[in-house]
């Protein structure tokens, strides 16, 4: 009797277990990053592309109280081996960031290239972060390479009653890793 017990002890153990990581673990907002582009010019990179948000109505009531959400986009410059695993050559990360200013009611996006712009509405505000441009990136090697991009809301950037919250899937916002293949940089 008492082996049955320890036996439905641990089924409920297990079947809670994997009831939290089903919910905890997948992010609730998911960002998809589209058509990367890369140009050189001048022994510079620039890297263009394209993004899909889908901010639940959460975000958006957040984003109106003037609650600033700051997304971190991770730029990895990878050369790719054929014994041994890949290697970071290069990593950046940039920011940019969208707020609303409720004394001037405006929307005002910081884009990753640290320039401002004032929007008169939200639709407007959020186009404008759905289309990153122009991010440099200075390498100078040879090599087999990939460009291997992030990009994810910075929930350490989040106002301190927002952090606490750790389990909430809300603010789990982020992307897959992109994947360009740049090839021989030289």
């Amino acid at each position: 009797m008492r082996y049955f017990k320890r036996i439905s002890l641990i089924l409920i153990i297990i079947l809670f277990s994997l009831i939290l990581m089903n919910e905890y673990s997948m992010p609730n907002g998911k960002i998809l990053i589209k058509d990367i582009v890369v140009n050189k010019k001048n022994n510079f990179h620039y890297i263009n592309f394209n993004q899909e948000l889908n901010f639940d109505s959460l975000i958006i009531n957040a984003i109106n109280k003037g609650i600033p959400l700051v997304f971190k986009v991770v730029l990895r410059v990878v050369e790719k081996k054929e014994i041994w695993p890949t290697k970071i050559i290069k990593k950046e990360v940039r920011y940019y960031q969208i707020e609303y200013k409720a004394l001037r009611k405006i929307y005002r996006v910081i884009d990753t290239n640290g320039k401002i712009h004032e929007y008169k509405n939200i639709a407007e505000a959020t186009e404008k972060i759905l289309k990153i441009k122009e991010l440099e990136l200075a390498i100078d090697d040879n090599g087999d390479f990939e460009l291997w991009l992030n990009v994810s809301l910075d929930r350490k950037k989040l106002p301190k009653p927002l952090q606490v919250n750790y389990f909430d899937s809300t603010w789990n916002i982020s992307s897959e890793k992109g994947i360009h293949k740049l090839g021989k940089l030289n």
